[in-house]
């Protein structure tokens, strides 16, 4: 009998972590949180001035995020622009698909690298500067017609590409 209120009084005593009701009281959860490993640290998504707002590049000028696949349309031609796990593809085409053209780069150094394309309906020429940032190259510059694409950022499968028609 004595033993047994002995363990009935240990299990309900203070120390023991429990409330009235059984559950955990914040200290004994809040101690064995501080005891986990620390979680690791996770980087930031790269973000754009325009965000996802993809009309804001109507007008052949804008900074937006992208993820996957998006299309852009001008008068000339449209531009597809895909990001994969390890690099950017551009495809555009006039509105009959007569005329085209495919670039794509890709590699494990693409987030230490900045890209620049020049676009037109037929034509496709990318060029990447590895372990550069947008200051360390030339302005680009662009002829009247011709779509300009840099890849100013890449992390984690989205790219921050500026656009700007010549």
């Amino acid at each position: 009998m004595v033993l047994l209120a002995a363990l009935a009084t240990g299990a309900c005593g203070a120390g023991s972590g429990s409330d009235a009701t059984g559950d955990v009281s914040e200290s004994a959860s809040s101690a064995a949180a501080s005891s986990a490993e620390p979680s690791p640290t996770v980087s930031a998504a790269p973000t754009a001035a325009d965000g996802t707002d993809y009309a804001a590049c109507d007008d052949g000028s804008c900074e937006v995020a992208v993820s996957g696949a998006v299309e852009f349309g001008y008068d000339d031609f449209t531009l597809m622009v895909t990001i994969t796990a390890d690099g950017i593809e551009t495809y555009t085409a006039n509105s009959d698909n007569s005329s085209s053209g495919a670039s794509n780069m890709s590699g494990s150094g693409m987030s230490e690298a900045y890209c620049i394309a020049y676009l037109t309906a037929s034509s496709n020429s990318m060029s990447c500067y590895p372990d550069s940032g947008e200051d360390d190259v030339p302005d680009p510059e662009s002829e009247p017609g011709v779509l300009v694409l840099e890849m100013i950022d890449f992390a984690e499968g989205t790219a921050i590409i500026r656009l700007t028609m010549g």
